[in-house]
């Protein structure tokens, strides 16, 4: 059962690290900050949209 979650999983970690690198950039105020957190919440945002559609796919 682990194995169908691995995807959403992976997705959701590489946006923590994103998301991080982000709220990093955004103290240092960097100009590609605001980019860059909005790109880790989305994909954020995709795994968790992912990981639901697989759980309710399955019997």
């Amino acid at each position: 059962m682990i194995r169908q979650f691995k995807f959403p999983l992976i997705l959701f970690l590489i946006g923590a690290l994103i998301t991080i690198f982000g709220a990093w950039a955004k103290i240092l105020h960097l100009a590609f900050a605001d980019k860059a957190l909005t790109a880790g919440m989305l994909l954020q945002g995709a795994a968790v949209i992912n990981a639901i559609y697989l759980l309710l796919k399955t019997k």
